[in-house]
C-alpha cells in the first residue's frame, strides 16, 4: 500500500492533478473577432458589432425565481421559455445569443449569482445591400454561409478564446479564486478587388435599366482586362445583408420549403452560377477566322436578321 501511495501521489501526481483541474473547471468559450472585408483602397465592407451572449450556470444560480423575472423582462422571452432554459440540470446552458450591449450590461449590473454576460461578436455590414451576393453573409456562429464570407472562412474566422472558472464537486464557483482567461485571436483582413465608388454607381445604373425595360434582374460584371481583377459585380436586386433571412420579394409570407426556396434564389449570383451565350463577344474570334482563312475580306458586308 505504501509503495502504491508513493507512485500514485510521486509518479503519477501529474496525471492526476490533470483529471482534477478538468473536473473543477467550467469553462466558456469566447468568439474570436471575425476579420474585416475591404474594398481595393480599405474602405471597411464586412465588420464587428459588440453584443453579448447571455448564459446560466444551474448549480450556481441562489434565487431562480430572480433570475428568471430579471431574464424575462430583459429579453422579453416568454417565461415558460427562460424557466425552461433556468431549471433545466447542466453544467452551462445558453439564453440567448447576440444580445444588444445595452441589454447585456443592464442584466450584468443586476449581478445576479448563476449569470453569466460574456461579450461576444456579431456581423456587421456597413454598406448594406451593397454587393450583397459577393461578400455573402454569416450565421448564428459567425460561420461563413455564402459569397467570400464562407470561401475565405479559414481566413476570417480566427481562433475562439475561452474563461476558465474553478467550482466544487457540485459545480458551484469556488469564491476568491478568479477567472482564468485565454484571450482569442481575431481573423485576418480579407482585402478584395471591389471598388465602393465603382460598385455603387454601376448597382445604380442596374438599377435604372431594370426600371426601364421592366427586367426580373440585371447582372452586371465590371473586369479589367488587363489583369482579371473585379471592380464591381452587381446583381439586382440585391438583398440587405445585415437581414439576409427576410426576402426581397413580395412573398413575404412564405414558410417552410418553399420559403428556403426563395432565399436560396435571392442569395444567388447569377454572374457565377448562371451560364449565358457569348453573344455579339464572339463575332470578333469568328471574323479574325474568316480572315485568317482568306473566305472573306475587309470589304465583305453581311447582313443578320437577329438569328444567323
Amino acid at each position: 500500500l505504501f509503495g502504491r501511495l508513493v507512485y500514485l501521489m510521486i509518479f503519477d501526481a501529474a496525471h492526476y492533478q490533470k483529471l482534477a483541474k478538468d473536473l473543477h473547471e467550467r469553462e466558456r468559450k469566447i468568439k474570436a473577432a471575425r476579420g474585416e472585408i475591404v474594398d481595393r483602397n480599405g474602405v471597411v465592407l464586412a465588420t464587428n458589432r459588440t453584443v453579448c451572449t447571455i448564459s446560466v450556470i444551474h448549480n450556481q444560480i441562489k434565487d431562480p425565481e430572480q433570475v428568471i423575472a430579471v431574464l424575462c423582462q430583459e429579453l422579453g422571452e416568454e417565461e415558460e421559455n427562460i424557466r425552461k432554459k433556468v431549471e433545466k440540470i447542466s453544467s452551462i446552458e445558453r439564453i440567448r445569443t447576440n444580445v444588444e450591449k445595452t441589454t447585456g450590461d443592464a442584466i450584468r449590473e443586476y449581478a445576479l449569482a448563476g449569470v453569466k454576460v460574456d461579450e461576444d461578436y456579431k456581423r456587421y455590414y456597413p454598406c448594406g445591400s451593397l454587393a450583397s451576393k459577393v461578400l455573402g453573409f454569416t450565421g448564428g456562429d459567425n460561420q461563413g454561409i455564402i459569397g467570400l464570407e464562407v470561401k475565405y472562412d479559414e481566413i476570417l474566422k480566427g481562433e475562439p478564446g475561452k474563461i476558465l472558472t474553478v467550482t466544487d464537486a457540485r459545480g458551484v464557483e469556488i469564491d476568491g479564486t478568479g477567472e482564468r482567461r485565454k484571450e482569442p485571436v481575431a481573423g485576418n483582413t480579407l482585402r478584395t478587388s471591389l471598388d465602393v465608388n465603382i460598385q455603387k454607381y454601376v448597382q445604380q445604373a442596374a438599377l435604372k435599366v431594370m426600371e426601364e425595360k421592366q427586367a426580373e434582374r440585371v447582372s452586371i460584371l465590371l473586369m479589367n482586362p488587363r489583369n482579371g481583377e473585379i471592380y464591381a459585380c452587381v446583381n439586382v436586386p440585391e438583398f440587405d445583408l445585415n437581414d439576409p433571412f427576410t426576402l426581397n420579394t413580395e412573398e413575404t409570407a412564405a414558410d417552410g420549403k418553399k420559403k428556403q426556396d426563395l432565399l436560396n434564389q435571392m442569395w444567388r449570383n447569377p454572374c457565377l452560377n448562371d451560364t449565358y451565350e457569348p453573344g455579339s463577344t464572339f463575332k470578333i474570334i469568328t471574323m479574325a477566322a474568316g480572315l485568317e482563312e482568306g473566305v472573306v475580306s475587309t470589304e465583305d458586308r453581311f447582313f443578320c436578321p437577329g438569328y444567323k
